[in-house]
């Protein structure tokens, strides 16, 4: 809920401000031609361009950007269904009693791996990440826990060392993988960035209302058009910042690591 009000209420401070600057230099360039009785501003087209150009460079790399981690949380997700199953696989190599005690903590582990993220989530604005479950944390760290422990009691001197060369290194790639979930959610740009982008947005936007001077009549099509345009992109960007938060989901590629889940006897 915090997010959706953050994302909401900054998107409609961005257009309304946009709307506001706009209207703003319109009136500042409505001076300035009056003060210097002429009709054209030599020399505003080059600056224009060059703010123009930057802010659509930072944008275009912020997008890019946060594309790729989207993507990255997307494989990680995969991933960790992939090496769920090859845990399973390798738990099996053990005589049919430990093997069935194992797969039975790996399940115990994998499904609080699946509720962690399916249970309600919060948003930290200082921090700019996401807030988990604090106590389902900690019943996945105990579960690991256990199942790791397990599996150091069956590989004790005597047992079968191929079964404990092959089992031992994927659940430790199993846990590592969850590592890597849990950092890529943090993974975020400097929150300086997003102060650039707003910055450069209500500053393109005093340069083009200032522009529009010229025109003599107020475009309000125009204005509304550049602020919507402005806000819906970085709407879209803080939203694919936050798969987990905001409208752009990666929830829909939990089922690989909930059918991976459901394959464990």
């Amino acid at each position: 809920m915090t997010f959706f009000l953050f994302s909401i209420g900054s998107a409609a401070i961005l257009f309304i401000g946009s709307l506001v600057v706009l209207n703003y230099g319109r009136d500042l360039g409505l001076r300035y031609l009056k003060k210097q009785h002429t009709d054209s501003m030599v020399g505003l087209n080059a600056i224009e361009g060059a703010v123009f150009a930057l802010m659509g460079l930072l944008l275009a790399f912020t997008i890019s950007g946060a594309l790729q981690r989207f993507d990255e949380r997307r494989q990680l997700i995969i991933q960790e269904a992939n090496t769920t199953r090859t845990a399973y696989d390798r738990l099996g190599l053990f005589e049919r009693d430990i093997a069935r005690d194992l797969r039975t903590k790996l399940k115990e582990y994998a499904g609080a791996r699946i509720q962690l993220y399916s249970l309600s989530r919060d948003f930290s604005l200082w921090r700019g990440t996401t807030i988990y479950s604090r106590e389902q944390g900690d019943r996945i760290l105990a579960s690991r826990h256990e199942l790791w422990n397990a599996a150091l009691e069956a590989c004790s001197p005597g047992s079968n060392r191929t079964s404990c060369t092959l089992a031992l290194p994927a659940l430790s790639n199993l846990f590592d993988v969850a590592g890597l979930r849990a950092a890529a959610n943090e993974r975020h740009p400097p929150q300086i960035i997003y102060v650039m982008l707003y910055g450069l947005g209500l500053g393109g936007s005093l340069l083009g209302g200032f522009g529009m001077a010229a025109a003599k009549s107020r475009s309000w099509v125009h204005m509304v058009i550049f602020a919507a345009a402005l806000t819906f992109a970085l709407f879209i960007v803080t939203n694919i910042e936050f798969p987990r938060l905001g409208f752009i989901r990666v929830d829909r590629f939990d089922h690989f690591l909930i059918e991976a889940y459901e394959q464990i006897r």
